[in-house]
């Protein structure tokens, strides 16, 4: 029996951990291999090459995590997320090696062990919010409404439930716990305390280094109480070395891996990334139509707007949570990829909400009458667009890479199967390049003649964009127009992009629904070294009998010494039909830096 005192907050957890565990049951049960993928490989890398592999700094080269060096190989993540999973990560291991299955890291066993991590560490940041908003003094109905909206009206559910092995979950879970061990230093300083915050901060920048920012949290959280806080530290040298020394201790243990990797306790993974500081995207990262913050998690509308409307109640707080929002706002649209490659909404918020919500707490119990009515109604109708774009987003009726305005207004509350599957195309933003890009290459090929690296199968066609012949690609063809460009004409080490734009003739609208198109590197054994593939039409064909205009930009990772590199049109299933012509591609590579 729940106790009658704050009873709601605790069946509000509830709900939110039923939610995601029925998600993360059926999302496991699906995943055919799909929760280890992408960024994982490098979180979680680490753990298959001390525990299975015993190759960490000789691993199988990856393009998403492993960067190759003169001294040996190195995982371009920071272990945080893989220390956290380790006792999760050998438990399963010692029940796969017990059973006789198959110890390679990847079983179902290795999935279901992160799968559950990632809910052991949602329930621990949700109990350790609750109690942070209690100990603000936020009533019982105020802290069951934000835990609710956290839980259902967020991409906390996608990066818990359907994505566990990214890092958010993990550090959302840190977040929670510094500011409730924050709270208990500023209301009674005890050494023991404070060393577990120290570790805890230690975890948080050894999980992700850019939210050791979670510092600019704590006037947000104690307010004025803050001077207090750091006296706390200050008084107490002993104790403040102390915390000093776990965290330092916490942290080292990333100059450890990078010493038994490459031999240096100092190293740089993110080799071919970067922060651009002049130029942040501050608009696309809070309202753009492609990760746009406010556009996929509206409920945190009220959150931003009360920090302006706490000024009139205190204003110490308000000017420390415009400061956190600012400047974690100008770090995170610096970042070169400011969308942060796939994903649901601006997933490098997810841990901040723990912070961002405080404001909204405070405003909550503040608010009476229609006032309270309204921002209820809206975190209602909020959290039910993102439950609805949630289902979208994990049955293929968004665009997981490339939406933009069109999309969003095709898709725009649709469930049927004639908006299921649709979107496509790639367009991705450039590599980082702060020297610039050269062009290899530009070659336009009109379909008349002959000109380098293009291919395909010409035909006359009397409907052709520019008279006279267009590239075919029918039933009978397996693949459509390609571009192949050699080893010899292609820098080693260096980032590629490509640009091409054509003419793309349909005769049905649904005749390229089975086209996809593939950007690849092989070396001269044929062995792929990267593949990258989506679908042709980015959205379906406006008609039947017309031409349209289409647009692709794709990046290839720097290709090693004699790779070459094709993008070329795969009719999969045979059952594809289209003609282009006025094919213009461009081939650019990052200049050294």
């Amino acid at each position: 029996m729940l106790p009658g005192r704050n009873r709601a907050s605790l069946l509000s957890i509830l709900l939110v951990m039923l939610f995601f565990a029925i998600v993360s049951e059926r999302s496991v049960r699906d995943s055919a291999g799909g929760i280890i993928t992408s960024d994982v490989h490098g979180y979680y890398g680490y753990l298959h090459a001390i525990f299975i592999g015993h190759d960490l700094g000789n691993e199988r080269v990856r393009a998403e995590y492993v960067n190759v060096t003169p001294n040996g190989t190195l995982n371009k993540y920071f272990a945080g997320e893989a220390v956290l999973l380790t006792p999760f990560f050998l438990s399963a291991h010692a029940v796969v090696k017990a059973t006789g299955g198959v110890a390679d890291g990847y079983s179902p066993p290795y999935e279901h062990a992160i799968a559950i991590a990632a809910l052991v560490y949602a329930l621990l940041g949700l109990l350790a919010l609750r109690a942070v908003l209690l100990r603000m003094g936020v009533t019982d109905r105020s802290a069951a409404i934000l835990l609710l909206v956290l839980g259902f009206g967020t991409q906390f559910a996608q990066y818990t439930a359907i994505q566990p092995g990214w890092s958010h979950v993990y550090s959302f879970c840190l977040f929670s716990i510094f500011l409730l061990l924050t709270q208990r230093i500023a209301d009674s300083p005890r050494t023991p305390v404070m060393i577990a915050w120290g570790a805890v901060l230690g975890l948080i920048v050894l999980v992700r280094p850019v939210n050791g920012l979670v510092l600019l949290a704590i006037p947000v959280l104690l307010g004025k109480g803050t001077p207090l806080f750091l006296r706390s530290f200050i008084q107490r040298p002993g104790a403040m070395a102390l915390t000093a020394l776990a965290g330092l201790c916490v942290v080292a243990i990333q100059p450890a891996l990078w010493y038994a990797q490459v031999g240096s306790f100092v190293a740089y993974g993110y080799k071919g990334e970067g922060f651009t500081w002049g130029r942040p995207a501050l608009f696309q990262v809070l309202l753009g139509v492609r990760r746009g913050l406010f556009l996929w998690t509206p409920v945190l509308i009220p959150a931003a707007l009360s920090v302006l409307l706490l000024w009139k109640h205190d204003r110490y707080r308000a000017m420390a949570a415009a400061v956190y929002w600012m400047v974690i706002t100008y770090v995170i649209s610096s970042w070169w990829i400011w969308y942060y490659g796939s994903g649901f909404g601006s997933r490098v918020y997810v841990e901040h909400y723990t912070v961002l919500i405080l404001p909204l707490a405070v405003m909550l119990d503040r608010w009476t009458g229609w006032r309270l009515k309204a921002v209820l109604a809206f975190l209602l109708a909020a959290t039910a667009l993102h439950l609805a774009q949630f289902y979208q987003y994990n049955h293929d009726f968004l665009d997981r890479e490339c939406m933009d305005r069109r999309k969003y207004v095709y898709s725009f509350l649709r469930f049927d199967k004639e908006h299921q599957g649709r979107l496509g195309g790639r367009y991705v933003i450039a590599p980082f390049a702060p020297n610039g890009l050269d062009t290899l290459a530009h070659v336009r090929w009109e379909v008349e003649h002959h000109v380098p690296y293009w291919n395909g199968r010409r035909i006359l066609f009397e409907r052709a964009f520019s008279p006279w012949h267009v590239v075919a690609c029918d039933t009978t063809d397996e693949f459509g127009p390609s571009f192949e460009m050699p080893a010899k004409d292609l820098p080693a080490g260096r980032a590629l992009y490509f640009a091409l734009g054509f003419e793309r003739y349909v005769f049905r609208a649904g005749d390229t629904r089975g086209i996809t198109v593939v950007a690849s590197s092989e070396n001269a054994n044929g062995d792929i070294k990267q593949y990258e593939s989506f679908r042709m039409e980015p959205m379906p064909p406006a008609g039947d009998s017309l031409w349209e205009h289409i647009e692709y930009r794709v990046s290839l990772q720097p290709l090693a010494p004699g790779e070459k590199v094709k993008f070329y049109f795969w009719n999969q299933d045979g059952q594809g039909r289209f003609m282009a012509d006025d094919l213009d591609m461009t081939v650019m590579a990052a200049r050294p830096y």
